[in-house]
């Protein structure tokens, strides 16, 4: 398993449909801040934490394969039979169980998402409250009298709809049927454009829609010869630039990714 054959990367556009907000240090410590802040990174802008990705692909990943899980709500694989025979562990990698003897390596790595400027531009910045986000009021009703709970005020920073972040996905291959195992992580991708990503979901936060989309395969050949960069530039996916069209022509693209084993 540790025999790397070659790296497949997935650039694209992640895009926000709705306001999305993925918390952030407490804006409260601050005199005027809002109540939840996003994260932003050290020039202030919003970002999106390949952890934030990774984690939610894989939660939906586990419910779409119907997983057990343990009773603090947690699935790992902890032996080499049920490792063996998990594609969301081999994907998405597994704590090393006492029972396990295989190398616990996960396949797919998620880089953080950072923001492209140009996607909110000057005639947004006028209608939001702070310069590259928005603050929504929300409270809590009493569901009796119809009324807002005392105290239940509060403000909620979240990016604001229209926003574009920069997406990018590395999954090793070590085996050939690797390659089939895939599949699994555009699948994961599609179902997140149903979902949500961030917080608050349930109330209308988080809707995102990837396009762009182009998948390279870097051969472990081309990290001997140092000709990674050339190979970056040989697309695979043609014009399949979302999940569900990769999808709909997955056999296409796997044929395209077996050629390019070495």
């Amino acid at each position: 398993m540790s025999n790397l054959l070659g790296k497949i990367i997935i650039r694209g556009t992640l895009t926000a449909i709705t306001g999305i907000r993925v918390g952030g240090a407490t804006g409260g410590l601050k005199i005027g801040g809002v109540d939840l802040n996003v994260i932003t990174d050290p020039e202030g802008k919003p970002y999106i934490p390949g952890s934030s990705i990774k984690g939610k692909t894989r939660a939906l990943a586990e419910y779409y394969q119907g997983v057990r899980f343990d009773s603090k709500g947690r699935h790992l694989c902890t032996t080499d039979a049920a490792y063996a025979d998990c594609p969301v562990c081999q994907i998405w990698g597994t704590l090393a169980g006492k029972d396990i003897t295989i190398p616990c390596l996960t396949r797919l790595q998620v880089r953080d998402a950072f923001l492209d400027e140009s996607s909110i531009p000057q005639e947004i910045k006028d209608n939001i409250e702070l310069e590259w986000t928005e603050v929504k009021f929300e409270t809590a009703i009493n569901r009796i009298k119809g009324t807002a709970l005392d105290g239940s005020l509060r403000q909620v920073e979240r990016v604001p709809a229209g926003a574009r972040f920069g997406l990018e996905l590395i999954y090793n291959v070590f085996r050939p049927e690797d390659l089939a195992l895939f599949k699994l992580v555009l699948e994961s991708l599609q179902l997140l454009e149903h979902d949500y990503l961030g917080g608050m979901g349930s109330r209308g936060y988080g809707r995102v829609e990837l396009s762009n989309l182009s998948v390279f395969f870097n051969s472990k050949s081309d990290y001997e010869a140092g000709t990674v960069e050339a190979a970056s530039e040989r697309r695979l996916n043609g014009h399949l630039t979302t999940p569900a069209l990769l999808l709909k022509n997955f056999p296409e693209l796997l044929t395209a990714m077996q050629g390019a084993l070495p």
